[in-house]
């Protein structure tokens, strides 16, 4: 009997010992670095068109690997805030640029990372962007992101971005 507790005690032990392992694990804990964005710089004007991009870096401050799944913008502009620009943005990482929309799974190894670009097209709904860009207010764009590492997948959002208008015009007044 005495060899039977004893062994039920060393299972149990063992189990314990297990999970403590396993919870110590941790998992995958993917941050965007909002504020450490570069500015908003035109990529291109046209009469009633402008683009503008913004680097935004991400890192792995957990304790697996991780994969970024999926990852969009979501702006923040209704028409019943302003109704002279048409926005359209995207993303896509840094080093892989796409022109479809599609983000492609980047996995991300523990303390490292890289940068997302963050493309805001404007359109004036007058045909005269320089016009529209002086009347625009301050946007929030979101990114969403769907992150999966040692536990089910999950869908989150980094801390929100704002495009502010001195930030465009400044950008604007760099092309002219």
């Amino acid at each position: 009997m005495d060899f039977l507790i004893v062994l039920l005690v060393a299972a149990l032990f063992l189990v314990v010992a297990i999970w403590l392992y396993i919870a110590h694990q941790g998992d995958a804990e993917i941050a965007f670095l909002v504020n450490e964005r570069t500015p908003f710089t035109l990529v291109e004007k046209t009469q009633d068109t402008a683009v503008f991009s913004a680097q935004v870096p991400f890192i792995n401050k957990g304790t697996q690997d991780g994969i970024i799944m999926d990852a969009y913008t979501r702006h923040l502009l209704p028409r019943e805030q302003y109704d002279g620009v048409a926005v359209v943005s995207r993303l896509e990482l840094d080093n892989a640029p796409r022109d479809d929309g599609y983000f492609e799974a980047y996995i991300v190894p523990i303390g490292t990372g890289r940068a997302v670009i963050v493309t805001v097209k404007l359109t004036a709904q007058n045909g005269d962007i320089t016009a529209a860009l002086k009347e625009m207010p301050d946007m929030g764009i979101d990114i969403v992101y769907q992150v999966l590492g040692r536990t089910p997948w999950y869908i989150t959002k980094a801390p929100r971005i704002v495009m502010k208008q001195a930030e465009i015009l400044t950008a604007v007044g760099d092309l002219g």
